[in-house]
């Protein structure tokens, strides 16, 4: 027997040749009897470290390949593969930081590892990744980084079939329809039995052709959760809710611990109207990647009985427009609850919300600090309002609309400044007594990701065509071009309400949007707006979804008609059935 002082170099080197070519083969754990072997003479050897590290990954023992390729980057820090395979024990350990900092190493060190730019690609492509983005502009602008890893890989390695898909997928994410069908297409020449591609086609298409990809997907694929919960999706859009339900069921199934199946299971009770189960289950968004907040520092959670020592506090969640909507509820805890209640709320908000409900009162929502995830700390907060109680403002439902018959169907239940309201009378008047029609047509973050939920300024076309008709621009963004162009293209003056910030004075845009007659938009929190001061307003959207409750009504404001592209290619025949019903009531 040898003394392993005695062991020569070229002996080692041949153990990891040998180990190499079992890995190779797929005797993983003969390959991983060699490299031990070898580190028994040379406890620092880095190939052997490194390959050893690569084979307990595939044997799926990912602590021990972390344990083993950390060491290997420490030993080689300028190799490229070293630092790609340290990332990918990281993320089967789901340490994404981590995993994501060794990728962008390795393509540092090397910017041809195709290994490293797919791997990265695909991980900030990753739905729990995108979620975590603090608003659409920073998502799109990840899901068009991963298109431009994920095409470079592909290019490098144009036979890796995987690749191609994870490009499309990527592309899809960024909003890039036509680039994903040309790959989807191409992916199909090659290999025309990938679930995973009629799944991203039944994505970028509609109506039959949409539910026909699905129905492949699921053939070559069954129990699916994704293309199972997308049927959900399909047949929700079809306006067929209770099959839209039975196809979430079905999903949720696949994998009961899926925060984001259980969510759509929850907009499906609601939007079949089963507000009881609905609201209990809809507390599931808490725990949903894109919405979750760390909150420190809380009561115990209301149980909806009156309180005897102390306050309620209620706390900020979700965007504007649904802090607009869960407002219906407060005049509810105004005149129900006898203690001192504390509402969380958008700074913007806090005048209109507290001249509507003079007996609550309202405070600035704290600040979000951002480390691994979003963290509120009420600590303070809690002990100086002396709050016994916490509830969301999303569970206020719960807690008083049990049913569609607990809603009271008021006209209005915000009340805008009478002073600004008068100002706006003056305005309008300057301008003539037509039909003052406000607009907007895009969200306050507009993204290509979400573009088919939103009509472009010109689908809007027989809105201006309508006579006797102001158009008052109510859009909360930079818009000055598309306004001139559309003011163009259709000859018509659209007015631009002058001193006002639509996107920050909301007290003020509550007075003005009470002012105008009717008021077309999607779904966004100046619609919401609007049906809360009681302004009659279309609402657009793509379905029908959990806000309607079931009826096919906005329970919340019942001055607003919801209206729904579908599977339409646009919002053309929508634009024109609502221009035909405002004709016929002039």
């Amino acid at each position: 027997m040898h003394k392993l002082s005695q062991i020569s170099p070229q002996h080692i080197e041949k153990l990891i040749a040998t180990g190499l070519k079992y890995q190779n083969a797929g005797k993983i754990e003969l390959a991983r009897n060699y490299y031990v072997r070898a580190l028994t003479v040379s406890p620092k050897e880095p190939g052997a470290i490194h390959f050893l590290g690569v084979a307990y990954h595939q044997l799926e023992d990912n602590e021990q390949a972390e344990k083993y390729l950390k060491v290997a980057v420490e030993l080689k820090p300028n190799d490229s593969q070293a630092h790609n395979h340290y990332g990918c024990a990281l993320l089967k350990l789901d340490k994404i930081p981590g995993a994501e900092k060794a990728f962008r190493k390795s393509i540092e060190l090397n910017s041809s590892n195709a290994d490293a730019l797919f791997n990265l690609g695909q991980l900030i492509s990753r739905d729990e990744v995108l979620q975590q983005s603090q608003n659409d502009r920073e998502r799109e602008k990840i899901a068009s980084e991963a298109v431009e890893l994920l095409n470079k890989a592909v290019t490098l390695d144009p036979e890796q079939l995987e690749w191609k898909i994870k490009l499309a997928g990527a592309l899809l994410q960024a909003g890039q329809r036509d680039l994903t069908s040309k790959v989807l297409n191409l992916i199909l020449k090659q290999k025309a039995d990938n679930p995973e591609v009629y799944f991203l086609k039944s994505r970028i298409e509609g109506g039959k052709k949409a539910y026909k990809n699905l129905r492949k997907s699921l053939i070559l694929k069954p129990g699916a959760k994704s293309a199972l919960n997308n049927f959900g999706f399909w047949n929700l859009i079809a306006e067929k809710k209770f099959d839209a339900l039975v196809w979430y069921q079905r999903a949720l199934v696949s994998d009961p611990s899926d925060v984001l199946l259980q969510w759509s299971k929850a907009l499906g009770l609601l939007a079949n109207g089963d507000l009881e189960n609905g609201w209990a289950a809809a507390k599931c968004r808490h725990l949903k990647p894109e919405v979750y907040i760390e909150r420190l520092g809380l009561p115990p959670e209301w149980n909806g009985k009156e309180i005897n020592d102390g306050t309620l506090f209620v706390f900020q969640e979700q965007g504007i427009g649904d802090e607009l909507r869960f407002a219906n509820c407060f005049e509810d805890l105004s005149s129900k609850l006898k203690a001192p209640c504390f509402i969380e709320t958008d700074a913007r908000l806090i005048p209109l919300f507290s001249r509507s409900f003079p007996r609550l009162s309202f405070i600035e929502k704290l600040e979000r600090k951002l480390d691994t995830h979003v963290i509120v700390n009420y600590t303070e907060t809690i002990k100086k309002l002396n709050a016994a109680a916490h509830c969301p403002i999303g569970d206020l439902p719960l807690h008083f609309r049990p049913s569609i018959n607990h809603f009271n169907f008021n006209d209005a239940y915000l009340v805008p400044d009478e002073n600004e309201r008068e100002h706006w009378r003056k305005v309008f008047e300057q301008i003539g007594q037509e039909l003052k029609i406000g607009f907007c047509w895009q969200t306050a973050l507009p993204s290509k990701i979400y573009d088919n939920y939103f009509p472009d300024i010109h689908e809007l076309e027989p809105i201006f065509a309508l006579k006797n008709a102001n158009f008052i621009n109510l859009q909360p963004t930079e818009c000055e071009q598309q306004l001139l162009a559309a003011e163009k293209d259709f000859n018509i003056n659209i007015f631009r309400p002058r001193n006002i910030d639509l996107f920050n004075d909301l007290d003020r845009v509550a007075a003005l949007i009470s002012e105008c007659d009717i008021v077309i938009g999607p779904m966004t929190a100046v619609i919401s707006m609007a049906g809360a001061v009681g302004t009659h307003c279309y609402g657009l959207n793509l379905h029908p979804d959990w806000t309607c409750l079931g009826t096919d009504i906005q329970p919340w404001t019942p001055r607003m008609t919801c209206k729904y592209r579908g599977h339409a290619d646009s919002w053309k025949i929508v634009m024109e059935e609502i221009a035909g019903e405002i004709s016929a009531s002039i």
